[in-house]
Order: structure tokens, then C-alpha cells, then sequence
């Protein structure tokens, strides 16, 4: 499978909510996923590393966001790896996301987010 694909079923798969195929079928047990910004001030900034962090932390994103929604508007691929233009939604939230995938073994092993940190943030239930 091309990388492209690999990060494209990854966000169907999100998308629909299926959360066990997302994390078993694309996701590498050795991911790491770099949220930039301050742990204090946002729950998902950090470096996470291996599948179980990676999954408690996309675990938190219903705990903080009613109905959020990422859709890919456009991908670019160079071999391994995939840079991803996203409209990303939640209730009080519209805004783009850049993010970042480097595929390995059919899966995605390393994810950078460029999100819109203070839109998501005004948007935050707690």
C-alpha cells in the first residue's frame, strides 16, 4: 500500500469512528506523534511515544471537543512520507490543520500535528 493510502484510511477510518481498525490496522506500535505547544495550557501537546500513549491521548479528543471531525482537503506524497492540508471541526470550531505522517511497514509510525492551537483551544468543553 502507498503512503498516501495508508494515511487516507487512516482518517476514514477516524471519521467513521472506528477506532479499533484506526488503531490496529494504521497505526505502528512504535509511533511517535509530536503535538507542539504547551502541555499545560492544551491536553494534547507533547511527544507521544508508543501505540498505548498515542491512543490514550487521541483518547482525550471527545473529552474535550463535541463533534470533532478531521477532513483531508489535500494530500502531498514523497515516497514515505505525507503531508496533509485538514479541515479540522468541532462546536465552535472551523478552522485548517497541517499534518504530518511518515509511513512504515503499512503503517503510520511518525504523525507531526500543525493545528490551529487557539481556535481548538477557545473551543475546549473544560
Amino acid at each position: 500500500m502507498e503512503a498516501k493510502e495508508v494515511v487516507q484510511k487512516g482518517y476514514d477510518l477516524f471519521g467513521a469512528g472506528d477506532m479499533e481498525a484506526f488503531f490496529n490496522d494504521v497505526v505502528h506500535d512504535h509511533i511517535t506523534w509530536t503535538f507542539p505547544g504547551d502541555n499545560d495550557k492544551h491536553p494534547l501537546a507533547g511527544v507521544h511515544e508508543g501505540k498505548e500513549n498515542f491512543i490514550a491521548n487521541m483518547m482525550k479528543i471527545p473529552e474535550y471537543w463535541n463533534n470533532f471531525m478531521v477532513k483531508p482537503v489535500s494530500m502531498i506524497s514523497e515516497g514515505n512520507k505525507v503531508f496533509v492540508i485538514v479541515k479540522g471541526t468541532a462546536e465552535g470550531m472551523d478552522t485548517m490543520f497541517g499534518h504530518y505522517f511518515e509511513v512504515e511497514d503499512d503503517k503510520m509510525k511518525i504523525m507531526m500535528t500543525f493545528d490551529d492551537t487557539l481556535t481548538a483551544y477557545n473551543a475546549m468543553t473544560k
